[in-house]
């Protein structure tokens, strides 16, 4: 619906729209980006097989060399097939991607965090700090704050598909459960929303008008019988958002979704990937969250998790290759996990497991973060090391004065100062590094 047919119809049957001020301001203007996209691995990763090698091998059997480009080094750890528990005659490892092969790609653009300390074991606790930068409940995941910052009144500003997604009421969250799902929404009164052609439709236009002209009118009324400013607020945020529901017409999700033979999570995550792309491109998201689990590898530590990291660079890869085809790599993506997993294994035979440890690592990449780097470290035993405050070098002695332990409150006042939110609402505790360069 136009924006002038929804105001002339809302006159005439005597709506007036109070509208926020943040949703007036920029109704016509959708978001040009950067886009963010915060990847998640679910069950916390272990570092030491990624971007924070450990030459012992009481702690990782899985690789005996570890591989640099630049800057970034890497656990050299091979895709074999056998080791990780596939049946080698599929070739399921052409949709597996190793350390080496992301690194030489990707080692200009990524940014590498190690040595986060995160203070807990537990995972909700971890996934909340390591997403919205306080361990307390209570915060908004950043890429919340991203979509209630620029989003202006976007009818799908923050897309989720798992992960931690709080958004503290700030900002309407569009749960991603399959292309269908976003097709009904998409589309809501054609008969087949997977037909973007068919011109059936259950209302014709007028029809269409006066629906969406007594939703506002309902909406006025909840506004008025209404006197706390946050949800006043948000009534009108939702105004706003409807008052673009026409641009919903230009999403385009392609008629046949990627599939991954059996590696059925790593499909889904390369199809969030592809809806989440089409929305940025169609200019009705700003933020959204990809989720990838496995990580919670108690037993058989030596299979699992290799391969899940395997999937995890495979799946970011393909989010970041259609990102710069369809929107001129206009991303910001950050990864990270729950926390990390302990130093030694759990057990002597093939099937050990590590357990959950509190330091962890966070890697980023897009506009805005200067790559090629290595921030903080950790001690042979997987401890947090100090990092100066200035020059962010590691500072030796994890017990000394003159160096601050890097925590999740660090990693999102950076992330929040790159996407420009305003932290007065949600403040964070401690001094700024310049983590993101």
């Amino acid at each position: 619906m136009k924006r002038r047919t929804f105001l002339q119809v809302a006159a005439a049957t005597g709506v007036t729209l109070g509208f926020s001020k943040r949703a007036v301001q920029a109704q016509a203007q959708a978001f040009a980006g950067p886009f963010w996209v915060q990847v998640n691995a679910g069950g916390a990763w272990d570092p030491t097989l990624l971007f924070n090698p450990v030459a012992d091998p009481l702690q990782s059997r899985k690789y005996q060399e570890i591989g640099s480009v630049g800057a970034i080094s890497y656990a050299d750890v091979p895709i074999d097939p056998m080791a990780l528990g596939l049946d080698p005659l599929k070739g399921y490892e052409v949709n597996l991607m190793s350390n080496a092969a992301f690194v030489t790609k990707y080692a200009q653009q990524l940014l590498v965090i190690n040595g986060i300390d995160t203070s807990t074991n537990n995972h909700d606790a971890g996934s909340r700090t390591m997403w919205s930068g306080r361990l307390a409940e209570g915060y908004p995941s950043v890429a919340a704050l991203v979509a209630a910052t620029k989003g202006n009144g976007s009818p799908m500003a923050y897309l989720s598909a798992g992960g931690y997604d709080a958004t503290a009421g700030l900002v309407p969250l569009t749960r991603v459960t399959g292309a269908d799902a976003m097709k009904r929404l998409a589309r809501v009164f054609k008969v087949d929303p997977n037909n973007a052609m068919s011109m059936d439709q259950y209302h014709s236009a007028s029809t269409a008008d006066r629906i969406r002209a007594t939703q506002a009118a309902r909406l006025q009324a909840l506004q008025e019988a209404q006197h706390l400013p946050r949800l006043r607020g948000s009534m009108a945020d939702l105004a706003a958002a409807r008052l673009r529901d026409g641009e919903l017409q230009a999403l385009q999700i392609p008629d046949k979704l990627v599939e991954v033979p059996g590696l059925g999570d790593l499909q889904r995550m390369m199809q969030q990937a592809q809806m989440a792309v089409a929305a940025f491109k169609a200019g009705i998201a700003v933020s959204a969250n990809l989720n990838l689990g496995g990580f919670d590898t108690h037993s058989n530590h030596d299979r699992n998790q290799p391969l899940q990291l395997a999937k995890l660079l495979f799946g970011i890869d393909y989010l970041m290759t259609l990102a710069q085809t369809e929107l001129g790599g206009n991303l910001i993506m950050v990864a990270t996990s729950d926390f990390g997993r302990g130093p030694f294994y759990n057990g002597d035979g093939d099937g050990a497991g590590k357990d959950h440890w509190p330091v962890t690592s966070l890697f980023a990449m897009g506009p805005g973060i200067a790559g090629g780097r290595v921030v903080g470290g950790t001690t042979a035993d997987q401890r947090a090391r100090l990092v100066d405050p200035g020059s962010l070098a590691v500072v030796d002695g994890v017990d000394g004065t003159d160096g601050v332990k890097i925590r999740p409150e660090h990693v999102h006042r950076a992330l929040r100062q790159l996407a420009g939110v305003d932290e007065t609402a949600f403040p964070l505790p401690g001094e700024a590094l310049p983590l993101l360069g």
